[in-house]
């Protein structure tokens, strides 16, 4: 099997959890964002051009999922996400215990607050101030519990399937 048909089973496993399984554990109408992890995850792992595919992808697919949203406006955050995370890659240890949890704290916040200030900027009243903060430090919270499962699942792919390399001529 392909990595790239093995990527799309990931993103599509964290969807059917972000949606079917996710709304059921809610805390003060706030759930984790596994799509946003996950692509924290390959930024973290695998540097910023999977980041960047793999944050396009699933936001995509979170845009499709969530009809009252401007379709392409999460794709943008978690691909800026994903992207910045792996350009921050060098300078973090991914191997150490601290660093996926500071990752997906920040990643958290950031992806949140920045789809929140977005989706205001766009018009939709539903996003104050206050909503977007709470939401960001709810889900970052949540992300940072489930970092070091995803994380942990995606370095095991990572090993199982590594990266094509090209061969030096």
């Amino acid at each position: 099997m392909s990595r790239v048909a093995i990527q799309a089973l990931i993103i599509t496993t964290a969807a059917l959890l972000q949606t079917a399984v996710f709304p059921h554990l809610a805390i003060a109408g706030f759930r984790p964002d596994l799509l946003l992890l996950v692509t924290a995850a390959f930024g973290l792992r695998e540097g910023a051009p999977s980041g960047l595919r793999v944050g396009f992808a699933a936001g995509l697919v979170a845009d499709l999922l969530v009809n009252q949203t401007a379709v392409g406006l999460q794709a943008l955050v978690f691909l800026a996400v994903g992207y910045t995370v792996g350009v921050a890659r060098p300078y973090l240890a991914p191997e150490s215990l601290s660093a996926p949890l500071v990752v997906a704290f920040v990643s958290g916040l950031v992806g949140t607050s920045g789809y929140g200030l977005l989706s205001r900027l766009l018009g939709d009243a539903a996003f104050t101030g206050q909503r977007v903060v709470q939401a960001a430090i709810f889900v970052a919270l949540y992300n940072t519990l489930l970092a070091p499962i995803v994380v942990n699942a995606i370095g095991q792919f990572g090993e199982r399937f590594p990266a094509e390399r090209s061969a030096a001529i």
